[in-house]
């Protein structure tokens, strides 16, 4: 679970990453924070933090994975693959920190073409 510190981190780069797929022009931008108007629908499990229609039609799921919950691999590997299966672009964004551990845990998963790990700046 995260701590106050930590939720206040994710809330902010998820703010900055909703924005930044807004001036990329994704569309049906859905972001699972209190302040955004519309919250990821049609998740039976896991609420993902973001979803949004690439300009190629598919969607994109994706998850903020600060380096303390990569030690959660069972739970996250189960959220990844039920995005993953379900047709969707994955993208996990991970500190720099802990970059390879991510990069690690999908290929270890064997799921480097299905998800994509990418590092963020806070």
């Amino acid at each position: 679970m995260l701590d106050e510190e930590d939720r206040r981190r994710k809330e902010r780069l998820l703010q900055a990453w909703a924005d930044d797929l807004d001036r990329k022009g994704f569309s049906n931008l859905q972001v699972n924070l209190d302040s955004y108007p519309v919250r990821p629908q049609g998740f039976a499990e896991h609420i993902p933090d973001i979803v949004a229609t690439r300009k190629d039609g598919r969607r994109l799921v994706g998850e903020i994975w600060l380096c303390e919950s990569l030690d959660e691999n069972d739970s996250m590997f189960s959220r990844a693959m039920s995005y993953a299966y379900r047709g969707d672009v994955v993208m996990l964004l991970v500190p720099f920190d802990c970059l390879d551990a991510a990069e690690d845990l999908v290929r270890e998963w064997g799921l480097s073409s299905e998800i994509f790990v990418q590092a963020i700046l806070d």
